[in-house]
């Protein structure tokens, strides 16, 4: 085989003889037939610039496609290559594709400047080459008390999202501004575009920040356009929470919900928040032992997991027939947030364990308490609050802990 008939980048090889692209063990990373002749086109320019229009015209000569056919096959590339490997296949803003022949290094800690920052970086540069060598001189405490630019606009937004709190809605509103002054400069940020997506999902997911209809949609169509863009394992997890408990059930879909939360999970299988993700597509698409799995091994890479991931493991372990071990993940969850939080409630979950576990008694107290936070009167009516249920015999067992509690 000539050098013709193998492209080699980074660590993975396009076997044009045989039509895939391989790892460096020689095992296919399957590609659609597009994506294939889209990768295939960037391999033959390694190192270039290829444009959009360019791309389009080769992999789909002589017929009309949009720019989004073009930004699903680069999504499907990266996800083929996975999540070092995607670093090789960068995106050129309003321009097109370029695909190294190597992996970059670690990305600088700036990942863009504004204006105002870039201003004051070239003037500090301009300063340092004015005064040479003095800058030696200077006492030691003036050099540390000298300002750095270290954060990006983007991670700093995301620092605000990290926690999800429901408590901290200043802090969603303030990441939503710096996220579109990010999109402002790059419309095409699949990064800015799914933490942007993310802002909305939460004022959706807390119901005391009263988002709807117009905040879920807004939400889906950010994250999708990120996945267009070439998107991360994030925003196809992000993707799989909303198509899985929007509180719309013409938004829900839990197909595309377990397909987006597979696609997270082959990105990068190492991440517990894609283990998580998926396991609560399995549970509440009625396969719960297979959600015990992933989700165990979430908990394992995670010592100190988050609460989200908790309640996934308490849903899991109560949908599979073992109430005592759910109500040991989600006793710790119940407090006075319990049924103030985000949607599909923890404390309903522990009603749930508690009564199927023989301890009624507890159970009735819980529901009690319930009844002072919650508008919920009724199994009706915590039926329809319980969004993201594909799984009937999986919503029938936890309405059956709720009656087994005293709920009318």
């Amino acid at each position: 085989m000539d050098d013709h008939d193998r492209i080699c980048f980074g660590e993975f090889v396009l076997n044009r003889l045989h039509g895939r692209l391989e790892d460096r063990d020689g095992s296919e990373r399957f590609l659609r037939p597009k994506s294939y002749r889209v990768l295939e086109l960037l391999c033959e320019r390694r190192g270039q610039l290829v444009s959009k229009d360019e791309l389009i015209e080769k992999a789909w000569p002589g017929v009309f496609v949009t720019d989004d056919s073009l930004a699903h096959c680069v999504s499907d590339i990266r996800r083929a290559l996975g999540p070092k490997g995607a670093r090789l296949l960068r995106t050129i803003p309003r321009r097109g594709y370029v695909l190294s022949a190597s992996e970059p290094g670690p990305e600088a800690p700036v990942r863009r400047l504004t204006g105002a920052r870039m201003v004051m970086v070239s003037g500090l540069v301009v300063v340092a080459l004015a005064v040479g060598g003095v800058w030696w001189t200077m006492p030691r405490s003036a050099v540390e008390a000298a300002p750095e630019v270290t954060v990006s606009t983007l991670q700093e937004a995301e620092a605000l999202l990290e926690g999800r709190d429901w408590r901290q809605r200043e802090h969603n509103e303030r990441a939503r501004r710096l996220l579109e002054q990010a999109i402002a400069e790059d419309p095409e940020d699949p990064d800015a575009l799914a933490s942007l997506a993310l802002t909305y999902w939460l004022e959706v997911q807390h119901l005391a920040w009263g988002g709807g209809r117009r905040e879920m949609e807004r939400a889906l169509g950010l994250v999708e356009r990120s996945v267009a863009y070439g998107a991360s394992d994030r925003s196809h997890r992000l993707l799989a929470e909303m198509r899985l408990l929007a509180p719309f059930r013409e938004l829900r879909s839990p197909v595309d919900a377990l397909a987006s939360a597979r696609a997270a999970y082959a990105i990068n299988p190492d991440s517990p928040d894609n283990l998580a993700v998926l396991a609560q597509a399995l549970a509440l698409s009625g396969r719960p032992k297979e959600a015990i799995g992933m989700i165990e091994r979430a908990l394992r890479l995670r010592p100190h997991p988050p609460k989200w991931h908790q309640q996934i493991a308490g849903l899991a372990y109560l949908l599979a027939g073992e109430p005592a071990r759910a109500a040991e993940q989600l006793g710790p969850l119940y407090g006075a947030g319990t049924f103030a939080n985000a949607r599909c409630w923890p404390g309903w979950l522990y009603v749930a364990s508690l009564a199927h576990g023989g301890r009624i008694d507890d159970a009735a107290a819980v529901v009690r308490a319930a009844k002072a936070r919650r508008p919920e009167r009724s199994i009706s009516a915590v039926a329809q609050s319980l969004d993201g249920f594909a799984d009937e015999g999986g919503l029938g067992l936890v309405l059956e802990g709720l009656r087994l509690a005293g709920m009318p």
